[in-house]
């Protein structure tokens, strides 16, 4: 199925669809219907009837079809009427159904009926004709999967989303260009999923997510080239499609409970298996343009629990912050392009019942442990990473496939921390590589530095536990001074690497290879 169809179609029919604003229903029924085709849409109407100041539309049919993914919904009734302070007022059929089909990544047909309620929906919209404001309420939106099926067979699961007390804005300003923002809030949201998965007594499900305070921004420029998105992404970010978004939440729960049946064909008993966990807040960005893709989040702090039959102790762990930044080009140039990978992990802990698994005299500090990943770079990239066609390799005529050329060759890469507190030590590492000659990154030129605190002692507490035998402890000292050398303070070594032109590294100095 395709995620953009998808993803496109719930957000037309989940968020109260996006209004447009003008000085009669009509107007603002004809804007929305070019909106919507400009978007791969087709809107048909199965009843239109003016009466005064109030436009009533009955059996409106939206339906998009992109690569045999197909998305259809029909919604009972949509009802515009002029509010007399030059505004229009817009409410929808309290529920109507969806059906989305395809085929999946296997080539199975597969289709999934959804139900949209929106109980007491209403969209207000000002403004004029070209530049439109739209002000959403939405007191409760809910989504139920009624059926999911993939090929003969049909899942027995129930899937359910809620979101309370959700308000908004959509400002579309139209033109060659055309931008369109948009924002939502909700006071809460809930996912419940149970079922059998597995089919008919093979095991039960029930997973269940709360979200407080979630805060959605969404902006698109160029949204005149998104109908040629689904077909060819890569050519509708060239014509100037640009795309960003923002997604918030608080407090976010979950808890799951999975029972297992026993089974005398594998031998295995029965089994029951329960998690919970909390995080206080998270935040996810994205953007994509024609200059390059970026992911970007951050998590507070977190708390999860696992228990389950077969494990003789609950397993917890917590975070207390973590976050990641990936940047990368999409076009195809032949000028380096920068890009990025961070990646940050704050105070990890385990709880008691696991360290005592392998260390129960307390040997090892069982400290909070510490993620820290920086890179960033240049490089060049050789095929649109949206192409398919030039991501996929050929055909030849005995009907064998050849591998697709590599899409990014990276120029440059710079690591500006890489550091790992973990155990009682401490690793970190900075340095720059570059390829050699017309050779890959597999062949740098460049030099890498890097400093560890405390591995002396750490080795020393493997010892004790027996986890580095005796008469193996000499061997690994002198491995380790073959590569890191003392430096001032306590237990501190170093190490400088050094990559040459003829594919030679030197350590600290010393020719290694």
């Amino acid at each position: 199925m395709s995620l953009r169809l998808t993803s496109s179609a719930l957000a037309l029919m989940a968020f109260a669809m996006p209004a447009f604003a003008d000085v009669t229903p009509e107007e603002v029924w004809q804007t929305w219907v070019d909106y919507y085709k400009s978007t791969g849409y087709t809107v048909t109407e199965g009843g239109h009837d003016l009466a005064g100041e109030t436009l009533t539309l009955k059996d409106v049919k939206f339906a998009n079809e992109s690569d045999g993914d197909k998305v259809e919904f029909t919604v009972p009734q949509i009802t515009l009427q002029s509010t007399g302070d030059g505004k229009v007022r817009t409410t929808y059929a309290e529920s109507f159904p969806v059906s989305i089909s395809g085929k999946n990544a296997d080539d199975e047909a597969f289709s999934t009926d959804l139900t949209v309620s929106l109980p007491g929906n209403s969209t207000v919209t000002s403004g004029a004709k070209g530049d439109l404001v739209n002000e959403m309420s939405l007191p409760e939106l809910t989504v139920t999967v009624d059926k999911l099926q993939s090929g003969d067979k049909t899942q027995d699961l129930n899937v359910k989303f809620t979101a309370t007390n959700s308000t908004g804005t959509a400002h579309t300003v139209a033109g060659a260009e055309g931008k369109y923002d948009y924002k939502m809030k909700s006071e809460k949201a809930t996912i419940a999923i149970s079922g059998e998965p597995d089919g008919p007594g093979k095991g039960d499900l029930n997973l269940n997510f709360a979200m407080d305070a979630l805060d959605m921004d969404f902006t698109g420029l160029g949204m005149d080239a998104i109908a040629g998105a689904q077909a060819d992404l890569g050519a509708a970010l060239e014509k100037g499609l640009s795309l960003a978004g923002t997604f918030k939440s608080g407090k976010t729960a979950f808890d799951f409970n999975v029972d297992k049946p026993a089974d005398a064909e594998t031998q295995t008993e029965a089994e029951t298996v329960k998690g919970t966990g909390t995080i206080d807040a998270f935040d996810l960005t994205f953007k994509m343009s024609k200059d390059g893709l970026v992911y970007q989040g951050n998590g507070d702090k977190t708390a999860a629990q696992l228990t389950a039959n077969s494990l003789p102790f609950p397993v917890t762990y917590g975070i207390n912050s973590s976050s990641f930044d990936f940047q990368m080009p999409v076009a195809k140039s032949d000028a380096d392009q920068p890009f990025k990978f961070a990646y940050s992990l704050n105070g990890l802990t385990l709880g008691d019942e696991i360290w005592n698994l392998f260390d129960p005299t307390k040997q090892l500090s069982r400290d909070p442990a510490n993620l820290d990943i920086d890179i960033t770079g240049k490089g060049k990239v050789v095929a649109n990473l949206f192409d398919e066609k030039a991501l996929t390799g050929e055909t030849d005529a005995d009907g064998d496939e050849t591998a697709a050329a590599q899409p990014f060759e990276p120029s440059e890469v710079t690591i500006n921390q890489l550091a790992l507190s973990a155990v009682g030590a401490k690793v970190s590492a900075t340095g720059t590589l570059k390829p050699a000659g017309d050779g890959g990154i597999e062949t740098p030129v460049g030099s890498l530095n890097a400093r560890y605190e405390g591995v002396n002692g750490l080795i020393d507490n493997l010892g004790k536990m027996g986890l580095i035998p005796d008469d193996q402890m000499a061997g690994v000292r002198m491995m380790l001074a073959m590569f890191a050398r003392p430096a001032d303070g306590n237990d501190v070594l170093t190490t400088d690497l050094e990559f040459k032109e003829d594919g030679s590294v030197f350590a600290n100095g010393q020719q290694v290879k």
